[in-house]
């Protein structure tokens, strides 16, 4: 099949899925659709590990350092002194008319479908900040985007009206738990109305529930079925539509979760040596810092010997993992602070970046549901109990991502690529399922191994590079296809654990950012 031949391409994302987690009795269509098409074994979400810098990334074929999108929260060096958000609309309308070359530094999928003449739509279960993510200014393009947990955001307002009164969609929303609805809303009213070229539906109740309920608890395994579910709604869609043949589906998540074994404060350690730091500039402050899976801390005013100081603190806990800084030189692979590593490994190297970010420890040890993956988390505001899923650093199981896709042009027969792949490839990819050029910040690759006729890649080349501070090694490992990267995990070196194999400049030429 040529790809021109495929006129549609539907994304449906399940927010906080974990690839190792899938099986035919908690989601057996999910499973059949491995079975019947491809799936990518080793697909690979970005650093932080969040859910808006990912969708950001997912809907700009991009990683962060080109789409200015640090994750959920980050400090935008746009003398505000406070932290930038992406939870609402408004975090992102204003931040657009504040910052530097607005919100997002990278073009999404909605100008660039626009620009050729094509529509596109998303609709999703989550909250604003994900809708808001995945079809940025997607109003001001003409296309069409419906939240059924915030209507009141969905645009264009006519369609908006169509779909609440033949959906009984309250003012306020529906609540968690929509996820056939969502699916529901696109295939009897976007679909009819729009026939979009490129379509993305995202259902986020599988990450809320792993948050609450831990990983493989009864509460979380019962939201993956509701998922499965709208996953089949939507195949048993498409197999009734006279132009099945032409839609092409991709199942996907936006980061996988490890389990929160312990919680931390990253301030209270800078604090208790005598180091002012916030949330916030304010109060004289020295640093601004981020919690979560992957804290950043951001100087008031770069100083070597604050970050250096800082640096000491955090690599004194018990909870010190990989640590990254600027390069100490362009293409150098550690950080301006010895033991460091450099951030443009990171694929995070935005001038919004912060001055460090420190990845907390985790482990490979099983939650009490038996599932692998344990982790130091620095809860800050986030409402995640001891036990509960989490996400945001560099674990191996926060980093592996779901990606299974059947239909036109794409491979069939329940093949598995053992290549890399990465949630920036999604764009490109769909681009050119669909014959258009990509826009000029699109980073992400084309996954030829995916699509049907499409030429196999070269196996990939895995490099570590390592950091250290005294007995303490930062280590991350780094993937490379052709000229593109992706990161399996960072860690600290463990005691008894082979030492990593030294850089290879020859295999590995990555063009490190100096933040």
């Amino acid at each position: 099949m040529k790809m021109t031949d495929v006129c549609h391409v539907i994304v449906l994302g399940v927010d906080g899925l974990r690839p190792d987690m899938i099986d035919a009795t908690t989601m057996p269509n999910l499973a059949s659709l491995k079975a019947s098409g491809v799936t990518s074994r080793d697909h690979r979400t970005v650093f932080p590990s969040e859910t808006r810098g990912a969708l950001t990334a997912l809907a700009s074929g991009a990683r962060p350092e080109t789409t200015g999108v640090l994750g959920n929260e980050f400090y935008s060096r746009d003398g505000s002194g406070r932290l930038t958000g992406t939870d609402t609309i408004h975090d992102w309308r204003a931040s657009d008319r504040r910052l530097v070359g607005g919100m997002a530094t990278a073009t999404n999928l909605s100008e660039t479908l626009a620009k050729h003449g094509l529509s596109f739509a998303t609709v999703t279960s989550s909250g604003q900040g994900s809708f808001t993510a995945l079809n940025w200014k997607g109003a001001d393009w003409g296309q069409a985007g419906f939240n059924v947990r915030h209507p009141a955001i969905a645009f264009p307002p006519e369609l908006a009206v169509e779909i609440a009164e033949r959906h009984s969609v309250p003012p306020t929303g529906f609540n968690r738990g929509a996820e056939r609805r969502a699916v529901s809303v696109f295939t009897d009213s976007v679909w009819p109305a729009r026939k979009p070229s490129a379509a993305i539906i995202w259902l986020t109740e599988v990450d809320s529930a792993s948050h609450v309920h831990g990983l493989g608890a009864e509460g979380m395994l019962a939201s993956m079925r509701d998922c499965d579910a709208a996953i089949g709604d939507l195949m048993e869609w498409r197999e009734r539509q006279p132009e099945r043949d032409a839609i092409a589906i991709f199942v996907t998540s936006d980061h996988g979760h490890s389990t929160s074994a312990k919680f931390i404060s990253v301030g209270e350690a800078l604090r208790d040596a005598g180091i002012s730091a916030d949330h916030h500039f304010e109060n004289n402050a020295d640093i601004l810092y981020r919690g979560g899976r992957a804290p950043g801390l951001w100087l008031r005013k770069f100083d070597r010997g604050l970050l250096q100081a800082a640096f000491d603190v955090l690599a004194a806990q018990e909870w010190y993992g990989a640590t990254f800084t600027r390069a100490i030189a362009p293409g150098a692979s550690e950080g301006i602070i010895a033991g460091t590593l450099a951030l443009g490994l990171s694929g995070a190297a935005h001038h919004r970046a912060p001055d460090l970010y420190i990845n907390l420890k985790g482990d490979n040890d099983s939650n009490a549901h038996g599932i692998p993956g344990t982790s130091y988390c620095d809860a800050a505001n986030y409402n995640i109990p001891v036990g509960g899923g989490t996400h945001g650093g560099l674990h191996a199981t926060e980093l592996a991502a779901v990606l299974v896709g059947g239909g036109a042009g794409i491979r069939h027969g329940g093949e598995v690529i053992a290549s890399r792949t990465g949630i920036y490839d999604i764009a490109p990819t769909v681009l050119h399922l669909l014959g258009v050029e990509p826009a000029a910040t699109m980073t992400g690759r084309v996954m030829h191994e995916l699509l049907d006729g499409g030429q196999p890649v070269s196996t990939p080349v895995v490099t570590h590079f390592t950091a250290s501070a005294g007995d303490k090694v930062s280590r991350i490992a780094i993937a490379r296809v052709g000229t593109h990267h992706y990161i399996d995990e960072a860690d600290l070196v463990l005691e008894g654990r082979p030492a990593a194999e030294p850089m290879r400049r020859e295999e590995l030429k990555v063009e490190l950012q100096t933040a």
